[in-house]
């Protein structure tokens, strides 16, 4: 248990301290991006996700370092599979944001940052989904399942965000109910927390306690933006916790948003194709900072669309407490009913 604290004191004391100095040096350098849900279209640093992933990758490091010279025990080779597959997706990120790939190749390229999961085996083969059951996939489970979800989730917790605080406070509520869960499991006297476990509350502490201090700057106003140097390693650490923890039934429920959100984006590609229109990626902001869309296509496009009272601050607080709703009541439901 005092690992899981001491990896969200040491991520967000890392970010806190180190991201403004970050964005001082961002602005001095130029690199910048344009704010463009605002009616002045600000120009503010961009990708300060860096920063984020230093925090995460550090904080593993020294609890690792912890476990082999102070507690002179072993580390999990789970453990270091995650380290390995976020760094992978901080540098996918790092070549997107300089490189601007493709939305294919944007797509495909997740897929890279699973082989330390599958390399290793990490989790276990057996899985549980809601409605259907639970099964053994053999060989299956790390060279499909670990690829796929890996994926899915890094390209969709890249593919939900674009406003402010809206990526760092969605990984906020995911890593912190994995963690309650992971945490209320022996406290409830449901079962005891196996190593598998905590190494998984101990990644998503890292995440939650960097994305706290991230959020305090990138929240509207926003001060920095993530990019994807920032983002992708989000995911990939959300995907790393929920592998490394057997969380297969906490996953699907929590990412359904995000799947709304991807069949919605995959329906408006498919719908501009057919009427040969022109794409749009963002939101218009009016002289008042409410936002007009071209229609409910995507999740933080649903509410605009609904009502021309919704500014880019209520959009962004209304999909954080939807995901809240859901991500908590996942966690209420699995250690109420499926014990």
């Amino acid at each position: 248990m005092i690992q899981i604290i001491l990896a969200l004191i040491i991520s967000f004391i890392a970010v806190f301290s180190i991201l403004p100095a970050a964005i001082r040096m961002l602005k001095a350098r130029g690199i910048c991006g344009v704010d463009v849900h605002k009616p002045n279209k600000p120009s503010i640093p961009k990708g300060g996700g860096f920063v984020l992933l230093f925090a995460i990758v550090t904080t593993l490091l020294v609890i690792i370092g912890a476990t082999t010279f102070i507690e002179h025990g072993q580390v999990n080779i789970g453990l270091l599979a995650s380290l390995v597959s976020i760094l992978m997706a901080g540098m996918i990120g790092l070549l997107d944001d300089n490189l601007d790939f493709s939305n294919r190749i944007k797509i495909i390229m997740p897929m890279l940052a699973s082989i330390p999961m599958m390399a290793l085996n990490v989790g276990t083969t057996t899985m549980s989904i809601p409605l259907i059951g639970t099964f053994d996939l053999g060989i299956i489970y790390p060279l499909i399942v670990i690829p796929l979800m890996m994926t899915f989730i890094i390209d969709s917790t890249n593919m939900y965000g674009g406003m402010n605080g809206l990526e760092a406070g969605l990984v906020c509520i995911n890593s912190s109910a994995i963690i309650i869960y992971l945490v209320a499991k022996p406290l409830l006297n449901i079962d005891t927390i196996a190593q598998n476990e905590m190494d998984a509350a101990i990644v998503a502490a890292a995440l939650l306690g960097a994305s706290l201090a991230f959020l305090w700057f990138n929240k509207y106003p926003a001060k920095v933006l993530p990019g994807d140097v920032g983002r992708l390693p989000m995911g990939a650490t959300i995907a790393a916790s929920l592998i490394l923890g057997n969380m297969d039934r906490m996953a699907i429920i929590m990412y359904i948003p995000f799947l709304i959100n991807f069949i919605m984006y995959l329906l408006y590609r498919i719908y501009v194709k057919k009427k040969g229109i022109e794409y749009v990626k963002f939101a218009t902001p009016r002289d008042d900072g409410t936002l007009e869309v071209v229609g409910p296509f995507t999740m933080y496009w649903l509410f605009p669309y609904l009502s021309k009272k919704i500014t880019e601050k209520k959009n962004v607080i209304i999909l954080i407490l939807i995901q809240a709703i859901i991500a908590y009541t996942a966690v209420a439901y699995l250690l109420l009913f499926m014990k």
